[in-house]
């Protein structure tokens, strides 16, 4: 594991956590969802500078909130 294949796997989740960025979809959510988004996506934003290495980073790669899978 090297950082631009954690960046790379982050970056993905980052593109799925957005669709839930979107007004309409986002107003839909309870405001418990809106707040795990928030938190599960600046948790993948911070991932690169909360870790001296790559593979730490992977072990403690944030969990997706279960109604999101």
């Amino acid at each position: 594991m090297d950082w631009d294949e954690l960046r790379g796997m982050r970056d993905a989740e980052l593109k799925r956590v957005d669709v839930y960025q979107g007004v309409i979809l986002y107003n839909s959510l309870t405001t418990r969802r809106q707040n795990q988004v928030a938190k599960y996506r600046q948790a993948l934003l911070d991932l690169p500078q909360e870790y001296d290495n790559p593979q730490d980073a992977f072990e403690n790669f944030p969990k997706t909130p279960t109604w999101m899978n």
